[in-house]
């Protein structure tokens, strides 16, 4: 899935640290700063509702590989813009953590009927990819030291930070309109793992 925005710097920085004599030399030389920031958009989100378009299935059970999946209907009133809830995401997971969703349900209603028999339904009038899911900002971070014993080895030793500032990145929402309220609209995976240490050591020779 293509996100719309997506920025990545790849820096890395040695430490200007002077140029010592002796025990302090080494202990201060060969220090390295690499890091990885990631900014970017959430990806695209199409909104489906399996009881739609069933005049176009032929029997076919809704939902299925040969029914398909039917795009959700808008309410009068609501536009793409409008669809979604306002505020911090952490205010829009849904469930029982917080007051809404990411999506607002109030904006789609039932798939619009067709047909004397009142029974079946059109596909609805939203598009596919309409609604974006949570960014994502993350920061990677590496600290490296490098130490040259001898002419021919050399030693090494790395600290890595993985989302270092421990920030949540949330997954995308429930996105089947028919599916209940503990399910359509709200967030419940995250893309990137909490903060992530390791450390490493490396002899060279």
């Amino acid at each position: 899935m293509v996100r719309p925005q997506r920025f990545v710097v790849n820096y890395t920085y040695d430490l200007p640290l002077g140029n010592h004599m002796g025990a302090l030399g080494k202990l201060t030389s060969g220090w390295q700063v690499a890091g990885v920031t990631v900014i970017q958009d959430g990806t695209p989100l199409t909104i489906t509702n399996t009881a739609g378009g069933t005049v176009y299935t032929g029997g076919a059970q809704a939902g299925s590989g040969e029914g398909g999946n039917s795009p959700a209907q808008l309410c009068p009133g609501f536009t793409y813009s409008t669809m979604q809830t306002s505020g911090g995401i952490e205010s829009r997971l849904g469930g029982s953590g917080s007051a809404h969703g990411y999506i607002n349900p109030a904006a789609f209603c039932a798939p619009p009927v067709v047909g004397s028999d009142g029974l079946a339904t059109a596909y609805g009038n939203t598009g596919l990819g309409v609604l974006l899911g949570p960014g994502q900002v993350n920061f990677d971070l590496s600290a490296i030291k490098t130490t040259r014993i001898t002419e021919r080895q050399t030693l090494q030793f790395r600290a890595e930070f993985f989302n270092i500032a421990n920030h949540p990145q949330f997954g995308n929402p429930g996105t089947a309109q028919n599916a209940g309220p503990n399910s359509f609209g709200v967030i419940s995976t995250t893309s990137t793992n909490p903060r992530l240490v390791q450390f490493a050591l490396k002899y060279l020779f």
